[in-house]
């Protein structure tokens, strides 16, 4: 029935919709997982390169100092490589080492820390001078070289968050364009269906109001079709039944006042084949007198008429009403006999 398709193509169109939006937020907190993978662990990646690099830095001027005189602590720069050692183990644990060139270039930059901590460590326990001199030379060169590990591994870890970026925009970028598709689609989609569902009323009750009007001129042979298994085939049919009965009960009228006239004509021209030959022997007998045939043609005349009125009830074709008076009606019996009345198939 028609109720039951309506709920149907609404029903489909919520589900569609809470579909694509079930998808579409599922797709967005994707998005924002990684994004915040790439924000919590790339991101931190590169700080503590950066981190790693300053400390370093740190380092060199610590042994610049002490080589030239101006220091001669170590606790500091003991306290720089153990905090040099913890970072490099923390940057170890990131993902971005997984890359087979990356890991390369780490296990090159833990294997110069460790020869630098051994350097470091022979020169905290050197007692000559020129011997920790040499020593805080080879730290120096040893920490030049780890600049120049730390610098690769800073590009290649930079490289590989911006790769992270860009492919996360491209996807966003993808994504925001499906979802506008996906939208745009179920939306035209909904506007078809909608529009579809509302023919599925307004082209029915079109020819069912047609049909009224066609009711109201008396016009009892037009049938309505509608073409759909729905409420508005049953009130299609409806109509036609009681257009059907209508023009039954016309046509029973109509034959009713045939057979009236017929009856009427019957009697009627015998009463007027009597008063005409009365007539006629009244002019005989009477002789030439002008008044008197002035009254007996006018006598003939009505009478004619009376037998024509009778005579048009035999071609009554349909049962027209006019006004004849204040709340009465009279049989407009031109209209009743005319072929291209708005009714003529009911009385054929």
């Amino acid at each position: 029935m028609l109720r039951h398709k309506l709920l149907v193509i609404l029903f489909s169109l919520t589900a569609l919709l809470m579909v694509l939006a079930v998808a579409a937020l599922w797709s967005l907190q994707r998005v924002f997982v990684d994004l915040d993978h790439l924000h919590n662990r790339a991101a931190v990646a590169v700080n503590q390169v950066n981190e790693l690099n300053t400390t370093l830095s740190g380092i060199e001027v610590e042994l610049y100092a002490l080589q030239t005189g101006r220091q001669h602590h170590l606790d500091g720069l003991i306290n720089s490589v153990e905090t040099l050692h913890k970072l490099t183990d923390s940057i170890g644990t990131h993902y971005v080492l997984d890359e087979p060139e990356v890991q390369q270039i780490y296990e090159e930059l833990v294997g110069r820390i460790g020869g630098f901590e051994a350097r470091v460590g022979v020169l905290a326990t050197a007692q000559d001078r020129g011997l920790a001199l040499n020593h805080n030379l080879a730290a120096l060169d040893a920490a030049a070289q780890m600049h120049q590990s730390l610098l690769h591994l800073a590009r290649h870890v930079q490289a590989h968050a911006q790769a992270e970026q860009t492919s996360l925009t491209r996807r966003f970028r993808w994504l925001v364009v499906a979802m506008a598709i996906g939208f745009l689609i179920v939306i035209n989609g909904s506007i078809l269906l909608m529009m579809r569902a509302a023919g599925m009323v307004l082209r029915p009750v079109d020819r069912l109001v047609q049909a009224s009007r066609e009711l109201a001129n008396e016009n009892f042979a037009h049938r309505v079709t509608v073409g759909q298994q729905d409420e508005f085939d049953e009130l299609a049919r409806a109509y036609n039944h009681l257009a059907e009965r209508l023009q039954e009960n016309e046509l029973r009228r109509v034959q009713t006042l045939r057979q009236m006239a017929l009856t009427l004509n019957h009697e009627l021209n015998n009463a007027i084949a009597t008063i005409e030959l009365q007539l006629t022997l009244l002019r005989r007998r009477s002789g030439p007198d002008v008044a008197l045939e002035k009254n007996l043609s006018q006598i003939h005349d009505n009478l004619q008429r009376m037998a024509q009125v009778i005579s048009s009830l035999k071609q009554l074709r349909r049962v027209v009403l006019t006004d004849y008076a204040d709340g009465v009606k009279m049989l407009d019996l031109r209209e009743s006999i005319r072929e291209d009345g708005p009714a003529a198939a009911a009385g054929q």
